[in-house]
């Protein structure tokens, strides 16, 4: 039995599955990530922690991974929902993975399984954001 459990356990962490941890923070009070790229696997479980850094109240930050091509509408959908729904669009399908909105020093997280293999945009949908704060989830096979 023994041998069996440790072929099991060998076989887990052979796959490259395991969850991906990814912490991102915030650069002060600029509308910037600290990091702007991360690699996955399709289906690995990702885990992402964002960090506010900053101490405004206009610094309120999210983290929204997106289909691509569709940041302007999923930023713009969120104003028009406003902050009581953490500037994003209820339902938007669009929308893969997102933390709730944190305020200034606070920290955020959201845990999702990879999507398909491909390139990913992520943005913060915090009123006027999504132009400067954003960067690529790369989904590989």
């Amino acid at each position: 039995m023994r041998a069996l459990v440790g072929v099991a356990l060998i076989a887990l962490i052979g796959c490259g599955k395991g969850t991906a941890e990814i912490a991102l923070g915030t650069v002060g009070e600029t509308m910037a990530y600290d990091q702007t790229a991360f690699t996955v696997q399709t289906g690995q479980k990702v885990h992402v922690v964002l960090s506010n850094h900053a101490t405004s109240q206009a610094m309120k930050h999210n983290w929204v991974l997106v289909k691509p091509g569709t940041e302007a509408d999923v930023a713009n959908g969120g104003v028009a929902a406003g902050e009581g729904s953490g500037y994003l669009k209820q339902g938007d399908a669009n929308v893969i993975a997102f933390t709730p909105l944190s305020q200034p020093g606070g920290q955020v997280e959201v845990t999702f399984v990879a999507p398909a293999a491909g390139s990913y945009p992520f943005i913060c949908s915090f009123p006027g954001h999504y132009t400067l704060m954003k960067g690529t989830l790369t989904v590989t096979p």
